[in-house]
């Protein structure tokens, strides 16, 4: 199991896996990036009592946790005009029940109410499903939430203890899912035949009706105490995850700086097992890479931006040493054409640049990472735009990480401030080699003839490459 792949692993709950997807696609300022940390450390020093509170989350698992926002964010299905009709519906049934006992003929007028009853009971239904997996998570959640709430050790995890109205408006919440969930029940004809006088029951009093209508009324009285339930939850689930992913690896807390630099050291890509790592240092400078075929370019690129959100989102890096402004991230690694809106790859490409171009002309910082820039067009032409358009972003507060295959775009950038690195492969017993370290400077040596020739391509084809390539020299 790779290390980035343990973090979805060790989140026990679907509610965790939510916060974390959210997280990840959220930046919002160095303060809060650590946050967490008291309590990753505390379940770091605290190995038995995080085995515990994994086991309380395991039973959060289930997939109907993604439809728990619908009962505190989807209040359109509370009808007060419904539970006021049922109430009024159970009162005229009382009425002629005890009518009844004067004369046989108000049994008569019960047939009219009961079809009414009936009416709105199965109309009901319709909503009641699709609340279903919304309740019945619901209680999941109410039970592991109680549980975390007892240990003690966890105070500290809770911003703000329940009070006592609130946990009896809680608990009445939950008596009313009962209802909803009884429907679960009925599996054959024995429990049918057994749960027919019962649900003959709900529907002369309007019971199911008015237990939704009640649950949806309490529910919006109680929101914001739902979703702190909710919320601590899945900040204890993500805490224990990253607790366990640092127990297991090495990684470093993020420094944000505020100028243009960035310096980090032995920078791995979290997917990859028995990564190669890389140093970056850049002061006031963007980066320019270039190197042969297989060498890991695209993989640096991923490497860094990868860990980028990560320390801005989570507040951990896979390195040693990571220091950056803290800055919103925009990419253009993968790049298609689009036959519906009738967009070429190459008009594709000028779009996503006129975005960046936009972003950093705001002069907020910004990492922009570029893979193959204007792969699209002509040779010419692409050097000559991408030497323009580097130029001008970098001269902005934004910082560039772009790689390329032209060559030409070295000596160009290098007298605008882009520190150029490169990546390279040795070749042994004909046989490619790489190690996939960061070097500065220009490359030395270019291998897509080479990696013909050892793929057994006709001598005539690449002999033919190598002259036409030193008249191009």
């Amino acid at each position: 199991r790779n290390k980035w792949c343990s973090i979805g692993w060790n989140i026990h709950s679907s509610i965790g896996q939510q916060y974390l997807y959210h997280t990840l696609h959220t930046l919002t300022s160095p303060n809060t990036v650590r946050k967490l940390d008291s309590c990753i450390d505390f379940f770091i020093e605290n190995e038995e009592l995080r085995i515990q509170v994994q086991k309380i989350l395991l039973a959060l698992s289930h997939k109907s946790a993604y439809s728990y926002h619908y009962i505190t964010t989807k209040h359109n299905y509370f009808n007060s005009k419904k539970l006021k009709t049922a109430l009024l519906l159970n009162l005229l049934t009382l009425i002629t029940f005890v009518l009844s006992f004067i004369s046989y003929t108000f049994v008569l007028l019960m047939i009219p109410i009961f079809s009414i009853n009936l009416y709105l009971h199965f109309r009901n239904k319709y909503a009641q499903y699709n609340l279903l997996d919304a309740t019945n998570n619901f209680k999941l959640v109410h039970k592991a939430y109680s549980e975390i709430e007892k240990l003690n050790e966890l105070r500290n995890l809770i911003e703000k203890e329940t009070t006592v109205d609130e946990k009896n408006k809680i608990k009445k919440l939950y008596f009313l899912t009962h209802f909803f969930s009884a429907e679960n029940i009925v599996k054959d004809d024995i429990t049918t035949l057994v749960f027919f006088p019962l649900e003959l029951l709900k529907i002369l009093f309007n019971i199911e009706v008015i237990t939704l209508e009640l649950f949806a009324k309490l529910s919006v009285s109680i929101k914001d105490i739902l979703k702190k339930n909710f919320e601590i939850i899945a900040k204890v689930d993500i805490t224990i995850a990253i607790a366990d992913l640092q127990v297991e690896n090495t990684l470093c807390k993020p420094t944000f700086i505020k100028n243009k630099e960035i310096h980090i050291s032995e920078i791995i890509h979290p997917l990859i097992t028995n990564c190669i790592h890389n140093d970056l240092n850049l002061t006031n400078k963007s980066l320019l890479l270039t190197g042969s075929n297989m060498a890991g370019k695209t993989t640096f690129i991923r490497t860094f931006t990868i860990n980028a959100i990560l320390a801005q989102t989570l507040g951990f890096v896979f390195a040693k040493k990571y220091e950056a402004p803290f800055s919103k991230i925009n990419t253009s690694i993968r790049i298609t054409d689009n036959l519906e809106d009738n967009t070429s790859y190459y008009l594709k490409e000028v779009k996503r640049l006129k975005e960046f171009i936009q972003q950093a002309e705001t002069n907020s910082p910004y990492i922009l990472v570029l893979d193959e820039i204007l792969k699209g067009t002509n040779t010419i032409e692409r050097i000559a735009s991408s030497y323009a358009i580097l130029k001008y972003l970098n001269d902005t507060n934004s910082i560039v990480l772009v790689f390329t295959y032209d060559l030409e775009l070295i000596d160009l950038l290098e007298k605008e401030n882009y520190q150029c690195q490169f990546l390279q492969e040795n070749i042994v017993n004909n046989q490619l080699h790489f190690d996939y370290k960061l070097q500065l400077g220009k490359i030395k040596t270019t291998n897509a003839i080479t990696i013909l020739e050892l793929q057994k391509f006709p001598k005539l084809i690449t002999d033919l490459a190598h002259t036409t390539k030193k008249s191009f020299s």
